[in-house]
């Protein structure tokens, strides 16, 4: 993160893209995976202490419980056990909050996405009429089956609120970028994480 975020002369760059900090709103960060604490720190820290103030910073990403730790502006929230890779009721709690700020962002701010492995798993948001005790059966049933990643994160995808670009789609930010750190093969965005800002 510290690599591909940095802030120089009024500008934030984020990768290759570029932005004028004068003409940013608030700075909102969101996320799911079993880097998201790593990422979220690397975030406090690249932005540092008055541009985070000025920016009014906030955010929320869904990691294991074992992860969580306090950082100044952006709230890590135990979505799942430590070492249960399934969704669970905290999970979907946290994705909620994640979509509920998400919606709320006004058009000048940007919204930076951290995702990581085993980010499914930690953002649960069925659709309606699914339970979470429906996806907990369908995850088991498939992982008992021997789905592979690809295949269990197409069906994800199919039963999630915020999967398959699902993030995305809430988003009032005219701008959202997303950090991605890769555990699949060939590094498909659809599939890491089920691809919440990926349709």
């Amino acid at each position: 993160v510290r690599e591909v975020l940095t802030v120089a002369d009024g500008r934030l760059h984020v990768g290759e893209e570029s932005f004028e900090l004068a003409k940013l709103g608030r700075i909102i960060v969101v996320g799911c995976g079993k880097a998201g604490a790593g990422m979220a720190a690397g975030v406090e820290e690249a932005l540092g202490p008055k541009l985070a103030e000025s920016k009014q910073l906030i955010g929320w990403v869904n990691v294991p419980a074992d992860c969580v730790r306090t950082l100044t502006h952006i709230h890590l929230h135990g979505a799942r056990p430590a070492g249960r890779n399934e969704p669970t009721a905290e999970g979907i709690a946290g994705s909620e909050h994640i979509l509920q700020l998400v919606s709320t962002a006004a058009p000048d701010d940007l919204v930076i996405c951290l995702i990581s492995g085993g980010g499914s798993a930690l953002l649960p948001a069925p659709i309606e009429g699914v339970t979470l005790a429906d996806k907990q059966a369908v995850t088991r049933f498939l992982s008992a089956a021997g789905a592979n990643i690809t295949e269990l994160n197409t069906v994800r995808k199919a039963l999630s609120r915020i999967k398959g670009g699902g993030l995305a789609r809430a988003c009032r930010a005219k701008r959202l970028i997303a950090l991605i750190i890769s555990d699949v093969l060939g590094d498909p965005l659809d599939v890491i994480a089920s691809g919440p800002t990926v349709p």
